[in-house]
């Protein structure tokens, strides 16, 4: 799979929905994925750790109670 598809996946995504991060494990989980990522050029892994890093919630880092 081609850079741009999994990038363009990920930049269509809805930030703002509830089920965004549901959204998001199931693209950075599969398998097409693993096999795009181990060929990133520069640019697009650059892409990718810029995405992931505004797409992080600060929920992630809540304890449950």
């Amino acid at each position: 799979m081609s850079s741009p598809s999994i990038l363009g996946r990920l930049h269509h995504l809805d930030e703002s929905s509830s089920g965004f991060h549901d959204q998001l494990n199931d693209i950075l989980y599969g398998e097409e994925y693993k096999q795009w990522v181990q060929a990133l050029g520069n640019e697009d892994l650059m892409s990718l750790v810029d995405y992931l890093d505004k797409a992080r919630s600060p929920s992630h880092f809540l304890t449950l109670r």
